[in-house]
């Protein structure tokens, strides 16, 4: 699999990839549309390269493929704190979300946010 961005190196699996999403955009429909997001290494928390802007569709894409992706809020203790799953609608279309129940100061609605 090939992707743009910070995901352009062909890989067969995302098993082991972590990428952390900093800032989204949201679009008419309520839903994420973009993401700034950087891959990390899981056991050091250390950018392996910079963060790049990047569909909601190339993270379900990177999901998909095994990738764990976590959101990371504004604070200045930086540490990805809630994990990012797809959800698929009733008509087919597939989304992100937070993995879990909504939790106070911690959801999509608090995360730091693209400009238009």
């Amino acid at each position: 699999m090939t992707y743009q961005g910070e995901r352009a190196r062909s890989m067969e699996s995302e098993n082991g990839r972590f990428f952390e999403v900093s800032k989204v955009r949201i679009g008419p429909d309520g839903h994420v549309s973009d993401v700034l997001w950087g891959e990390v290494k899981a056991d050091a928390d250390k950018a392996v390269g910079t963060s790049v802007l990047a569909t909601a569709l190339e993270v379900v894409d990177a999901i998909h493929a095994g990738a764990h992706v976590a959101a990371v809020f504004p604070s200045k203790d930086r540490r990805a704190e809630r994990a990012l799953v797809v959800v698929e609608h009733l008509d087919g279309r597939q989304c992100i979300a937070f993995d879990g129940q909504p939790s106070p100061g911690r959801n999509l609605s608090d995360l730091d946010r693209l400009a238009d």
